[in-house]
């Protein structure tokens, strides 16, 4: 029978992402795992685990992310709701940048990506009208653009880090015809650098190819800011681009954005847009003409949002059915693997007919610790792989585990 599993939540979050290095847990930077995790190990001690469903960047916003929490304490009493106002108030009071929206338990036989439909990014321009100052002979134009702008993608007219500011020359017509030439399903082989390929090398879950479905839109933007001047909203024009995808890679955006604006700033071709799109390496011209544009071939961080992850709530709300023969067998294979890990030792191997003597087993926990067995077993290179016989509803399936 299903007896207790590790449990499994969603926390869902926004976050400001101007201080962190990013979502995923650094033990040598701050990060919004590290700073959730800080006050969960207050309570939990390190029974869990966190997982982000969605990274982003260094500096990059989270309007709506979620990270996933395991937890190994199965006698644990968890009110979600409780659980949402005591971290809330404890961000706060360690004044983080991060607030939870809401926590919700999820079935635990699923893995956290077979609940997600797609991601929406935005990305938030802020473009100059025209130039303010007089042009008078002599002057050139990018030397009226250095006195009288602030340098290109430093957002510093703003109360926050919330868009990246573009001057003249712009044309919002070669940003949504670029957008129609990213949009859809293309190769984006060329839409991340030499880390982005060496992570998807390692991969070994989720989408790994780099054939991807990206659905891109350009509308007009709202302030979203508490400060700015209004005589200097006069002057901007503000432009969101939206991305839909179900998965995406490292600096994918940013990248594709840096593509329709330097188009629509007259730095880039719309041949050369084509051939990045296409998956094929490009020439030396070609990447002598996309890294010319420094401002542009990789666009700052501080203008992107993860505006929010969409999720199957069919599958969020699945109940764990005894009667249901697959769940047994995944929750069944879930406390095998425990057992063999801490009934395991150098001297003695568990095998069923010890895993279904529930005195046996019970001992067994009690003698060993399950890290220091890890470590051992790891030192001397052993591989833990091993299998065994289960009864299900079903009939006995042979089940391996690692």
């Amino acid at each position: 029978m299903i007896r207790g599993v590790t449990r499994r939540f969603f926390i869902r979050l926004s976050y400001d992402g101007t201080e962190y290095r990013g979502v995923s847990f650094n033990p040598d930077v701050k990060t919004v795992e590290s700073a959730v995790s800080k006050f969960l190990k207050e309570v939990y001690g390190n029974n869990f685990q966190l997982r982000s469903t969605s990274r982003t960047d260094a500096g990059v916003h989270g309007m709506s992310n979620i990270i996933k929490l395991i937890l190994y304490d199965k006698k644990a009493v968890v009110d979600v709701k409780q659980l949402a106002y005591s971290l809330n108030y404890h961000l706060k009071k360690e004044k983080e940048e991060i607030r939870v929206q809401n926590i919700q338990e999820i079935p635990f036989f699923r893995y956290g990506a077979e609940f997600i439909k797609q991601r929406v990014y935005v990305y938030r321009l802020a473009v100059y009208k025209e130039l303010q100052v007089p042009v008078s002979q002599g002057n050139t134009i990018d030397s009226i653009k250095c006195n009288a702008l602030p340098r290109q993608g430093t957002g510093i007219i703003f109360h926050d880090k919330t868009c990246t500011t573009l001057s003249p020359p712009f044309c919002v017509d070669k940003l949504i015809e670029g957008a129609e030439v990213l949009s859809g399903v293309n190769n984006i082989y060329n839409c991340t650098p030499i880390a982005g390929h060496r992570e998807m090398e390692k991969k070994l879950q989720g989408n790994k190819s780099y054939i991807r479905d990206v659905q891109i839109e350009v509308g007009r933007g709202h302030p979203m800011l508490l400060a700015l001047q209004p005589q200097l909203a006069q002057q901007l024009e503000l432009w969101e681009i939206h991305f839909k995808s179900q998965s995406y890679i490292y600096k994918q955006i940013r990248r594709m954005v840096g593509l329709m604006v330097g188009y629509a700033q007259g730095q880039y071709s719309l041949d050369l847009l084509r051939r990045f799109m296409s998956g094929q390496t490009l020439s030396q011209k070609d990447n002598i003409a996309f890294y010319r544009a420094t401002d542009t071939h990789t666009m700052m961080p501080q203008g992107l949002f993860l505006q929010d992850i969409e999720c199957d709530d069919e599958r969020m709300l699945e109940e764990c059915s005894l009667d249901n023969p697959y769940i047994q067998l995944l929750a069944n294979i879930n406390i095998l693997k425990e057992m063999l890990v801490k009934c395991s030792s150098n001297d003695n191997s568990s095998t069923l007919q010890e895993l279904s003597s529930t005195s046996q087993t019970k001992s067994k926990i009690q003698d060993y610790d399950k890290e220091s067995l890890k470590q051992r077993h790891q030192s001397k290179g052993r591989d833990l792989t091993s299998s065994v016989l289960i009864q299900t509803k079903l009939g006995v399936v042979k089940a391996h585990i690692s």
